[in-house]
């Protein structure tokens, strides 16, 4: 085999995170790594901190309720609701471990990142088990519903409406937290699998338009919701809160406010994800979208929650900020990656490395495969 082309040991350690090292023809001297080996590597990295960093949220909204839940859940709903947050605990601990050994150890493996891939689709029980307690909360008594307190003698009408905008808040913000966790994931099995030009602009371009659409439903429904509640009860701060299960409402002036933010922000991704052209080094989008997750932050969810009497609420602030990063975080990821990668992402060009053949990529993809093993079937090509 040609000295210029890298053997299948060098690229299986290079998926790894390891450093790649060539040689040089002729005397046999080390080079430094090739761009395109740390190239790679910063991206392998990068998902992982990001995976590291969502689980973490994952772990932490479940520990409040299994907390909160652990001596009072006996039966029904919140039996459920204590034993999905269990399942959320642990897809989010393990999350944080396969995140930690990519992003600070540059060490990983197929099989752990599919036990992390394959362990995130539990978290579509927690998202079940919400949907539930809406949807039992809208057929309820309006004097007893979960939404609305009792003092503003909600009617049915009202609590319909309300259990309906949080059932559509909560599956915009459920489903980009799942989604963006489940991204990252994916992304960092593909580099292992030696498939990391699937990871193009295009796939990129395609996927911001969905999570751009997330944040523009986030938006409508909160603006939806605020306006509602100022029409129907007035302007804030209202007397008690209103509970719409990622919306704690005290100034519904606010809700409408994050809202208008929200559709603004996400109609400009959107907008930029159908531009033929990308546009390399661009910042602005980004720092758009940290300011929409100040002002979602500061706004949304300390303003709203600062005004519950006493600390009553004090447990909602750090969670709905972890709920809140995944829809506020990808518009702007994806934002970036679609503009500053090749359309047509060829591994050869721009990883500097050729595709492995099937028998390479056979070894590579095997859990148990050995260096060793590995470099036998290279030179067997």
């Amino acid at each position: 085999m040609s000295s210029s082309k890298p053997s299948a040991q060098e690229f299986v350690a290079w998926t790894m995170g390891k450093v790649q090292t060539s040689q040089v023809a002729g005397n046999g001297a080390v080079s430094l790594p090739h761009a395109g080996a740390e190239r790679l590597k910063a991206d392998y990295r990068m998902y992982s901190g990001l995976l590291l960093t969502l689980g973490l949220c994952a772990a932490y909204g479940a520990f409040a309720d299994i907390v909160s839940l652990a001596d009072t859940a006996k039966s029904g709903l919140p039996l459920a609701t204590l034993i999905a947050a269990v399942f959320q605990g642990f897809f989010g601990l393990t999350c944080m471990g396969v995140g930690f050994t990519g992003a600070v150890m540059d060490k990983g493996s197929t099989l752990l990142t599919t036990i992390a891939a394959s362990s995130i689709q539990l978290a579509w029980m927690p998202f079940l088990v919400g949907l539930s307690t809406i949807g039992m909360g809208i057929v309820s008594d309006p004097s007893e519903n979960p939404f609305i307190p009792a003092l503003y003698d909600p009617s049915a009408a009202a609590v319909k409406f309300v259990g309906s905008m949080a059932f559509l808040g909560l599956m915009s913000y459920a489903i980009g937290f799942i989604g963006s966790l489940g991204f990252m994931a994916f992304s960092m099995h593909s580099i292992q699998a030696g498939k990391p030009q699937d990871r193009s602009g295009v796939y990129f371009r395609g996927r911001a338009k969905l999570y751009n659409g997330l944040l523009f439903l986030a938006g409508l429904v909160q603006l939806a919701l605020g306006s509602f509640i100022i029409n129907t009860y007035g302007n804030g701060p209202l007397e008690a809160p209103i509970f719409a299960v990622v919306f704690l409402v005290f100034s519904p002036e606010i809700s409408v406010t994050i809202g208008l933010l929200q559709m603004i922000v996400s109609t400009i991704g959107i907008v930029r994800s159908l531009r033929e052209k990308p546009v390399p080094d661009s910042t602005w989008f980004q720092i758009l979208c940290f300011f929409m997750y100040f002002c979602m932050m500061a706004m949304q969810v300390l303003a709203q929650v600062a005004q519950a009497p006493g600390d009553v609420a004090a447990a909602a602030a750090p969670t709905l900020a972890c709920v809140y990063l995944g829809i506020a975080l990808m518009p702007a990821f994806l934002d970036w990656k679609m503009n500053n990668l090749p359309e047509d992402l060829d591994a050869i060009n721009y990883y500097g490395i050729p595709l492995l053949s099937e028998k390479e990529q056979s070894a590579a993809d095997r859990e148990d495969a050995t260096l060793e093993e590995v470099n036998s079937n290279d030179n067997n090509v």
